[in-house]
Formats: structure tokens, C-alpha cells, sequence
């Protein structure tokens, strides 16, 4: 099959969707299948899948984030030019302003999935779904129960749950030093994502671990309190710092539908200490791999984090639960959905 895999969001910003679109295309490809990937974006580096980059985006606040969107005219015209002959077009976010929406309106057989949880006023729910009903006949996913709900909010529709999934890294040896790791991963200018609350954790532990924070939020390494600071990581020194981590920290305060990170974690053998949120629950449940903690309290973040260094690590649980997420298991689910479409 010609299938289109569209990312709303630019791919010069690390993202979960990015991510994830990137990863079920490179799987793909691998299966056989002309899969290619439309996104905003500039830089034009090897993805392992043809990408094809509709250049500059703009910045929208959402969701106590920031979402960087393709909404010129133009762009999306080239994207519904570029998704005119798949055989099936699948759009991630596919209400976004811009790009996915023009994408999807212009499928032949168009699959949807939605990744976002947000809290819904009914005026907004009420402009989203009439935007949805213009939409044609498709068959939609949501990656947990969480945004399920909000699909069903905005969209009127009852999506099948289908998880984000990874590309399993090769199983290799955990790289210890004489002091424990402890990661913070993602970006630190994002409120969502919790760093404060890593970084008071680290002043409360400092010299009980090494405390690192991987990811966007500043232009150069170097140190802030008690954390190394690694904001220009490429992909590759990511994973070989999950490898050399005993314990990655998700301080999350909210918004979150899924927790891609966590499962990446796991897959490199780390044990966890995560905010309570209910899509980090849906994802673990009561797996030994993880301590708990009320978002947003750096001292019961603390704690949780000094009985989790206490414990021995179970690089091989962690690495079990990956497995159930990744391309492998999930791939031939998101399959099915293609196979099974309508056509518009």
C-alpha cells in the first residue's frame, strides 16, 4: 500500500507525535509498504523514511504547551497535493488548524488518530464538532483512554485505543558508574513537562545521585544547580544516556495522553518515578518498575525517588513491559485499521 502518514506538528521540534509518526513509517517501509511522512519543518536530515517538509511553521499556545503548525494557504495545498494518490492517508491530529485538516478532507480513505487530553469547554466542543462532521468517512484511533475521551468530546466519535509505540533499542548492558543516574527528559521551557520539579528534587538529593536533564531549553550544556544540562542531544547520545540511567524522573504536571518517554525508558532498562496522572497510569498500571508521586510536590518526589534508588533495578521487567509497546506488537494493529477503512 502508498500510505501517507501526516504530522501536524513541525519535526525541527521534538515531539511524541513526531516521534511516533516517524516510528510507525519507518516500521512500514520495513513491512513491505510505500509509506512516507508529510510535516512542517526545515532541517533535512536522514529519518530513515521520506519525509517531505513543508517548510516554516508558527507557534500556537495549547494546552499548557506550544504547538508549532503549518497554517499558510500554501502548505496546505501542497499537502493535500502530496496525499492525493495514497491509498490511505492517515492523519495524526487530524482537527489542528493547517495542514492535518486539509490532509484528511482530501483523503480517498483516511484514517485519523488522536493523540491530545485537554479539558474541553462546550463552546470549544461545539466549534470542534462541527469541524469533525466536515470531515469524511474514516476510521479513528486514539493512543489511551484518556484521549479517547476527548476524541469522543470534540469529535462525537468512539475511536478504537491503539497505543503510541517505539522502536525497541537492542538489548544491551546497563552502563553503571559508581553513582546513580538520574534523568529528566524533554524540554524544560515547557511548563507540562515538570522541570522545576526535577530540579528541587536534585537540590534535595544532591550527592545521592547524578542528576541530567536531556533535552531542549537552552543553546549550550553546562549545569544549573545541582543538574548537567544536555539541551543539544542527538538521538543516539539520548539513548546512551537512558542506558547509563538508573531511575528517569517524569515530573509531568497534566496534560499528557499517553507518556512516550516513560515506555522509551523502560525499553532502555531504567526503573521510573513519575507523577500520578491518570494517562502515566493507564500506560503502567501497578508495575514494580514505577513510584508515584503527586504532581507537582517536589518533596514527595523526592521521597519517591530515594526509596526507587534504594531498590535494585529490574532491567529485565522494565525491558518486558517496553515490548508490549513497541512496532512489533503494535504495528499490525494500526495495519488492521488501514485494511479496514472506508473509502470516502
Amino acid at each position: 500500500m502508498r500510505i501517507a502518514l501526516v504530522c501536524p506538528y513541525s519535526l525541527d521540534v521534538p515531539g511524541g507525535v513526531g516521534t511516533h509518526t516517524l516510528g510507525l513509517a519507518r516500521w512500514l517501509v520495513e513491512e513491505g509498504h510505500d509509506a512516507f511522512v508529510v510535516a512542517p519543518g526545515r532541517r533535512e536530515v536522514d529519518r530513515g523514511v521520506p519525509v517531505h517538509l513543508l517548510g516554516d511553521s508558527r507557534a500556537f499556545a495549547f494546552n499548557g504547551s506550544t504547538a508549532n503548525l503549518a497554517v499558510r494557504p500554501a502548505q496546505a495545498r501542497r499537502a493535500r497535493d502530496l496525499v492525493a494518490d495514497a491509498d490511505v492517508v492517515h492523519v495524526h491530529e487530524p482537527l489542528t488548524p493547517g495542514i492535518a485538516y486539509a490532509a484528511a478532507r482530501a483523503a480517498r480513505r483516511l484514517v485519523v488518530t488522536h493523540h491530545a487530553s485537554f479539558t474541553v469547554p462546550s463552546a470549544a466542543a461545539w466549534v470542534l464538532r462541527r469541524r469533525a462532521a466536515r470531515l469524511g468517512p474514516r476510521t479513528s484511533i486514539a493512543v489511551s483512554a484518556a484521549a479517547a475521551e476527548t476524541a469522543r468530546l470534540v469529535a462525537g466519535i468512539t475511536p478504537t485505543i491503539i497505543p503510541n509505540a517505539i522502536t525497541l533499542p537492542p538489548a544491551a548492558p546497563k552502563l553503571t558508574g559508581a553513582i546513580p543516574t538520574v534523568l529528566f527528559v524533554g524540554r524544560r521551557d515547557d511548563p507540562r513537562k515538570g522541570y522545576p520539579v526535577f530540579a528541587r528534587m536534585a537540590e534535595l538529593l544532591a550527592g545521592r545521585a547524578r542528576f541530567v536533564a536531556v533535552g531542549p531549553g537552552g543553546d549550550r550544556d553546562g549545569r544549573e544547580g545541582a543538574v548537567e544540562l544536555l539541551p543539544q542531544a542527538t538521538d543516539a547520545e539520548l539513548s546512551d544516556q537512558l542506558r547509563g540511567a538508573r531511575v528517569v524522573v517524569a515530573p509531568n504536571l497534566g496534560g499528557e495522553s499517553f507518556g512516550l518517554v516513560l515506555v522509551e525508558a523502560l525499553a532502555h532498562g531504567c526503573s521510573l518515578v513519575a507523577s500520578e496522572l491518570p494517562a502515566f497510569r493507564d500506560v503502567l498500571g501497578d508495575a514494580d518498575v514505577v513510584t508515584w508521586f503527586r504532581p507537582g510536590d517536589a518533596d514527595a518526589g523526592a521521597r519517591a525517588l530515594a526509596q526507587r534508588l534504594a531498590l535494585p533495578p529490574d532491567v529485565s521487567g522494565a525491558r518486558a513491559i517496553a515490548e508490549r509497546f513497541s512496532w512489533e506488537v503494535v504495528g499490525p494493529r494500526v495495519l488492521r485499521q488501514y485494511r479496514s477503512a472506508p473509502l470516502s
